[in-house]
């Protein structure tokens, strides 16, 4: 869950917490993700012990998160609706408040967090004429950018994620070769995601918030753009590709070979063409130098008390242990903060000597570097499915610590 999402969660769950007294309440959660994990946390730490997770995966059922147990959704059947409440915070609250109407529940369910700012399930006309407003500033975007573009094949990245972005880059010459697309325009969301593009010696990459994304990615579906692809994994207003993982499995960076671009699996993604030289002084000590990344927005969080003893263990080799940090984000207790551009990660990894990271974009980036790399997995699932995300984000060729 990245910041500006789990800023929201709180934010409605507080809202709640005054006005609902939850401790008289039976509070289920649907849906077990890394989001619902975070929202358990949250609400444990406010003295709130959430009954069950309800979820329709097999595979989850009968394990426990906290101690709090993974139901299937039939088990809410078993109580009181009146006295009960589902809060939801995935992008799948559409489906599964269907489903809870058709289990004969009509308690109060809850969308915790809005994922997809376009989804909006009415047909009342202001739902439709803001929806069609929507579309039409989404329009004029593809028209501006058709005017400048004429003939470019739209690459769209939309998502504001490092490692999205990587992939798709890494994947993209052999895509381009495959269709014979001589000219692409690369469209990311953030200043972040420009940079990974530009790794890959794409300097004219279109920039986008992501409101602007979500709006000209809706008008790219609605006029039918075919000069284009949208290049992501599990976008619902997309393709929606993570419901394959209900049945057969594909790892994230065969998501991106495989199923997003249609690349046999042989086929070996590129790596960045940016020069691995570090520019100016840095406090790193060359050869002797831990980098670790210990922030993640799709996977759960590690308890401090694991960071720290990663820190111990370090520094009691004589290693001078650095955090890298962006924006709010804190260094790790006994670390030195580090702010890095992405295009220094690779080289800067490469003189320190050894990178361990929770498992998020930055190993993405710094997947090519040589040197020691060390990636940190939650024991958990990922997301909706039944797989766990040290298999689903795996790296092959890294060292892995499962926590």
């Amino acid at each position: 869950m990245d910041q500006g999402h789990r800023a929201t969660m709180v934010c409605v769950l507080d809202k709640m917490l005054k006005v609902h007294a939850f401790d008289e309440r039976t509070v289920f959660l649907f849906g077990h993700c890394n989001a619902t994990e975070e929202m358990v946390d949250y609400l444990l730490a406010k003295g709130i012990v959430s009954v069950g997770i309800l979820d329709n995966s097999v595979s989850k059922q009968g394990l426990r998160y906290r101690d709090v147990p993974i139901f299937p959704p039939e088990t809410i059947q078993s109580y009181d609706a009146e006295n009960s409440i589902v809060l939801i915070a995935t992008r799948f609250f559409a489906e599964m408040h269907s489903q809870l109407k058709r289990l004969g529940y009509d308690g109060e369910i809850v969308r915790v967090v809005e994922y997809d700012s376009f989804t909006e399930f009415s047909l009342l006309d202001e739902t439709i004429e803001r929806m069609e407003t929507r579309m039409l500033r989404g329009a004029e975007t593809l028209a501006y950018l058709r005017s400048g573009f004429p003939t470019q094949h739209f690459v769209v990245c939309p998502n504001n994620a490092l490692g999205d972005v990587y992939w798709a880059m890494a994947f993209l010459p052999s895509y381009c070769n495959k269709n014979m697309i001589a000219e692409t325009l690369v469209i990311v969301v953030g200043d972040g995601c420009r940079d990974v593009a530009e790794l890959f010696g794409l300097e004219d990459a279109i920039v986008l918030d992501q409101t602007e994304m979500d709006e000209f990615v809706q008008a790219l579906i609605y006029k039918r753009e075919e000069n284009c692809i949208i290049a992501h994994h599990d976008r619902p207003y997309t393709d929606n590709i993570i419901k394959y993982l209900d049945k057969r499995f594909l790892s994230f960076i065969d998501y991106y070979r495989c199923a997003v671009y249609g690349l046999p699996r042989y086929v070996e993604p590129v790596a960045p063409t940016a020069k691995r030289t570090l520019v100016g002084t840095t406090p790193l000590v060359e050869d002797n130098s831990v980098i670790i990344s210990p922030y993640a927005n799709s996977v759960t969080q590690p308890a401090d008390s694991f960071w720290a003893r990663i820190v111990d263990e370090w520094s009691g080799k004589g290693y001078h242990v650095f955090t890298s940090t962006y924006g709010s984000e804190q260094p790790v207790c006994g670390t030195t903060p580090i702010s890095l551009p992405i295009d220094q990660l690779i080289p800067a990894v490469e003189y320190a000597g050894v990178f361990i990271g929770l498992r998020n974009g930055i190993c993405d980036i710094v997947n090519t570097a040589r040197c020691r790399k060390i990636v940190v997995f939650p024991d958990c699932y990922y997301s909706s499915t039944p797989h766990k995300v040290k298999d689903f984000f795996e790296l092959p060729g890294w060292e892995r610590i499962i926590v």
